[in-house]
């Protein structure tokens, strides 16, 4: 069974998103199978509902991880809306192919990445990646991202889209 996400976009008929999942836990204790039957059916119902009008959001992990992979790079606020954030270790660093490249004056460079995710360098570069290569692109220190090719040397870099 794949783990799932509730993100409460807005309250659905006073009942919040973790109250709804505390009314279907609480579901389980009751000892009387009609009575247990009937709250279930009571709470999973409202889940729905809920879901139908977009007051809550269901997206397993497999959504959550692309999500975070595709906003890997950009300065977001500090909150939690993809989880508790235990499992961002794998978020360290990016690795894509190589898309397209532009030069830009002062010896930037401006390259996109399979994902549509584009970026550039901060710092003069030599000798640009070419269309195909693999490029590794890291979390370095203050929020700053370091990118690097086979044979290339690293070079600093930000995300623009």
């Amino acid at each position: 069974m794949l783990p799932i996400v509730l993100l409460a976009a807005a309250q659905a008929a006073s009942t919040t998103a973790p109250r709804l999942i505390d009314d279907l836990a609480a579901c389980r204790a009751i000892a009387a199978p009609d009575a247990r039957l009937a709250c279930f059916d009571r709470t999973a119902g409202a889940v729905v509902e809920a879901r139908n009008d977009k007051a809550i959001v269901v997206l397993d992990r497999g959504e959550v991880q692309k999500a975070k992979k595709s906003l890997f790079g950009f300065s977001l606020p500090s909150i939690k809306l993809f989880g508790d954030g235990k499992d961002d270790a794998q978020l360290k660093q990016l690795v894509g192919t190589m898309q397209a490249s532009t030069s830009l004056p002062g010896g930037l460079i401006r390259f996109t990445l399979e994902d549509g995710g584009q970026w550039e360098t901060t710092e003069q570069v030599m000798m640009a990646p070419h269309r195909g290569d693999v490029v590794t692109i890291k979390a370095g220190s203050l929020g700053s991202y370091i990118a690097t090719a086979p044979g290339r040397r690293s070079a600093k870099v930000r995300r623009v889209r």
